[in-house]
């Protein structure tokens, strides 16, 4: 027997195998189309599954992240101050390392994150620009500088926190 008559037996036996059970095949192929199509066209709300695992570790980094910003604006001594704010921008580091560590699953999850870690790349890069500026000119107002890029950049992290706490 060759391998195109084991194929014609077996089509064979799968036609005359639909023939005899046609309700049961028909219901089964009814069945598959109705579930690919609930699943594929369903919008998922992972938004309480993201809020109990993932957000706790974002909001620490985030937090860290904000303590060391805001040590570095109020404090007035001057090499204390530059140590908060470069301290301040290892942790914006840590917040995109948690941030594309983990990962929501649904589609507006993703999007949400993708503006959070852009926020985070705008900062970490602007953190860099404004430290080297430090290192050029001795009475650079850094910090200034920060809150008012801070201000202007805060609608991007803005739209992942109307996702994640929706009404806030």
């Amino acid at each position: 027997m060759s391998f195109f008559e084991f194929l014609r037996a077996l089509s064979r036996s799968c036609i005359e195998g639909l023939r005899r059970n046609r309700i049961p095949a028909s219901l089964s192929a009814v069945t598959l189309i109705f579930i690919t199509a609930l699943a594929l066209g369903s919008d998922f709300d992972e938004r309480p599954h993201y809020r109990e695992s993932i957000l706790p570790e974002i909001d620490r980094a985030e937090n860290q992240f904000f303590a060391a910003m805001r040590e570095a604006e109020q404090e007035t001594r001057e090499p204390l101050r530059s140590l908060y704010f470069v301290e301040g921008h290892r942790r914006a580091k840590a917040v995109l390392r948690v941030l594309r560590a983990k990962r929501p699953t649904g589609a507006a999850g993703r999007k949400a994150q993708r503006e959070l870690v852009r926020y985070y790349e705008l900062v970490d890069e602007e953190l860099a620009i404004i430290r080297s500026e430090m290192s050029l000119v001795d009475s650079y107002d850094y910090i200034k500088d920060w809150k008012m890029w801070n201000t202007k950049s805060l609608p991007i992290r803005e739209r992942w926190v109307k996702w994640v706490r929706p009404g806030t």
